[in-house]
């Protein structure tokens, strides 16, 4: 979110703003830093959205976030206007992993009914369609794109039965889709993404024996692939 708000402030400034590797500020750095500082000292956004008031409280961090990445550039009315489509895309992230993904004793996983899964699948596909049209009436090619290349995975998971290897697939991409397309126009992001997805898989495999995180779902017994 922090880097969003800087991406906001940019294509205000200049639509064609891509892989511009001037964007690297310290300023920036410092911002997300402290971000991320704060989310370890106080971990308010693993708070799980199961209420109206806990949405609330996410969207309002969310906007706080955001608001820290528009200081290198300065305020804009705008900045509001634009924005909104990515306020909605970090709420669907977070409702995203409100779904529970449960190990038993034998360290076996297992998601819950669709039955139960059915609404809050239901509001993430409506806000990943709202991010997307919200995006594409502000010309914004970057959230639009974003929600719109996520949009299949929450759709797969509400529409096929239950089953662990979907919600994976949500939890990864909703993640890695829109650092990936932010890092199109701020190159050096891509440094931490490798770092998240690739380097650590490598540190968590051998340290722990998990292969997390990384692209890796479970697959039904009986297929290779």
């Amino acid at each position: 979110m922090v880097l969003a708000g800087a991406n906001v402030t940019h294509h205000i400034e200049d639509r064609w703003f891509y892989w511009d590797w001037s964007s690297l500020s310290y300023v920036l750095l410092v911002i997300l830093a402290f971000a991320t500082y704060w989310d370890k000292r106080f971990p308010v956004l693993t708070q799980k959205i199961d209420s109206v008031k806990s949405g609330l409280w996410m969207f309002l961090m969310g906007f706080i976030l955001f608001l820290l990445g528009t200081i290198p550039k300065g305020f804009d009315y705008l900045v509001l206007t634009y924005g909104l489509p990515y306020l909605i895309y970090f709420i669907v992230g977070h409702l995203t992993y409100a779904i529970p993904i449960m190990i038993n004793d034998v360290g076996e996983k297992s998601v819950p009914l669709k039955v139960k899964m059915a609404t809050m699948l239901s509001i993430i596909v409506f806000l990943t369609f709202l991010a997307t049209v919200a995006g594409t009436y502000n010309n914004d090619p970057m959230i639009s794109t974003i929600a719109a290349v996520y949009s299949p995975f929450p759709l797969v998971a509400l529409i096929f039965p239950a089953a662990v290897r979907h919600l994976q697939r949500c939890r990864m991409y909703v993640v890695f889709i829109p650092a990936m397309f932010l890092a199109m126009r701020f190159p050096w992001f891509l440094f931490p993404v490798i770092l998240l997805f690739w380097i650590l898989r490598y540190y968590h495999y051998f340290c722990h024996g998990t292969v997390h995180p990384s692209f890796k779902v479970d697959i039904p017994a009986g297929r290779n692939n």
